[in-house]
């Protein structure tokens, strides 16, 4: 009963949310930690995963400030006082608390503390921030919402926000639309689902790079196709097959051996694995920008993730590697810039998985909005999808956090290297 109250207390998912910048460069990744477990009192579920994030989850908070030189970390009130918060790096992590959520009479003097032990404050508000402002002397960001403030609102309060030394943020923009809006407002950071949606401008087209890559992707996903087909195409992108080799050859790859070209590769891996790893480079250099590198580490994330949900569910509608291409194509469109259905209409894949990128509701549709809903924190709405899929939650869980550290490791074997690393590429060549 006690290792059971245990692997309970650790059930947490532990995700990363990027917090952009005017010029879609991430500043900051915002990590949340959930609890899996149902209970009627939010707060206490918001506790039990905090205390488990800054003890047994600190080693992947460490891995994350590799990713990024700040994090931003939500301190439940009942935790506002407890030692664990000071478990914390001050140098790296910015403390986001929410003056609207406590009753406590002492939340100032908490806020002046931990400001002059050398914590940077993020204050978030639902509403407005102005009833608060004797506390916006604390902070070094204040977070405002944009689903709870109308234009009107979100204009005064911004107005109000000049007159202190603050970067102003905003949550919930879940457009491109809403991002040059609140940009026009004068907002430094915004966090919300707009980075994962299509940016479609009016008349722009492929680039030559890209198509060329798409059709790369064709040949992957056709089964008659041979090792030479993609061999001769991969030759012409010295970007894709540097990457290719380079990971190829990587310790996590663990081949034991020197792999010196694309046709060696096929002969030692064989066509299905060279497509597997081929294919994971190929969506990993669709995007040479800021966003799209978080984009592309989102896609493997999201490919590992649901390829272990096919194996844990009782009734997967697919094979695992086939859930696995789900969540790596699953924000083409968002990367690209065009509409999902026309990246995909012509591809040789499964018509299943191409209706469900598509937007079709079928079998296939609740594991995209389980992706889709860890990304939004939607924990709610995450419960009741495992639920009806008859998944374990703990088990997910784990599986969520395994699948983070798989993708990152991909990172750091070579497949998604920076541009400049690969000799002979210009980085112009990758722009649009």
């Amino acid at each position: 009963m006690i290792e059971e109250n245990q692997e309970e207390a650790g059930a947490c998912f532990l995700s990363r949310h990027p917090v952009f910048d005017k010029t879609k460069k991430v500043h900051a990744y915002e990590v949340v930690a959930r609890s899996v477990l149902v209970s009627d009192d939010p707060s206490h579920v918001d506790v039990d995963a905090f205390s488990w994030m800054v003890s047994d989850g600190a080693g992947e908070l460490q891995l994350l400030l590799e990713d990024s030189e700040r994090l931003m970390i939500f301190v439940p009130d009942p935790m506002l006082d407890a030692p664990e918060v000071h478990l914390l790096p001050m140098d790296y992590c910015e403390l986001v608390v929410s003056p609207q959520e406590t009753e406590r009479g002492n939340l100032e003097e908490l806020l002046a503390f931990y400001q002059d032990y050398g914590y940077s404050l993020a204050l978030r508000f639902a509403g407005s921030c102005q009833e608060h402002g004797h506390l916006l002397k604390y902070a070094s960001t204040v977070i405002l919402d944009l689903a709870t403030l109308t234009p009107m609102e979100l204009a005064k309060e911004r107005k109000f926000l000049k007159g202190f030394k603050v970067r102003a943020m905003l949550d919930h923009v879940d457009s491109w639309e809403a991002f040059a809006g609140s940009k026009a407002l004068g907002f430094d950071l915004f966090q919300g689902a707009f980075f994962g949606r299509p940016e479609v401008v009016k008349g722009k087209k492929l680039s030559a790079n890209s198509l060329t890559r798409m059709e790369l992707m064709g040949k992957l996903l056709d089964e008659n196709s041979s090792y030479k087909d993609m061999a001769a195409i991969i030759a012409k992108d010295p970007l894709l097959s540097y990457r290719l080799l380079k990971y190829v050859n990587s310790p996590g790859v663990g081949l034991g051996r020197t792999v010196s070209s694309i046709e060696h590769a096929v002969a030692i891996l064989g066509d299905t694995a060279f497509k597997h790893w081929a294919m994971m480079a190929l969506v990993a250099s669709l995007d040479a920008t800021a966003k799209g590198e978080e984009l592309a580490y989102l896609s493997l994330h999201r490919a590992s993730f649901l390829e272990k949900m096919a194996g844990r569910a009782k009734a997967s509608p697919v094979p695992p590697k086939t859930m696995f291409l789900l969540g790596l194509f699953s924000l083409l469109d968002a990367m690209l810039g065009q509409p999902m259905a026309e990246l995909v209409a012509s591809m040789p894949m499964d018509p299943r998985i191409k209706a469900a990128l598509s937007g079709e509701r079928n079998s296939l549709g609740p594991w995209l909005d389980l992706v889709n809903c860890v990304d939004q924190n939607r924990w709610c709405d995450v419960g009741v999808i495992l639920s009806e899929q008859k998944v374990s939650h703990i088990g997910a869980a784990r599986d969520y956090l395994e699948a983070s550290r798989w993708a990152r490791e991909c990172f750091r074997s070579g497949l998604k290297d920076k541009l400049v690393e690969a000799p002979g590429h210009k980085q112009a060549d990758q722009a649009g």
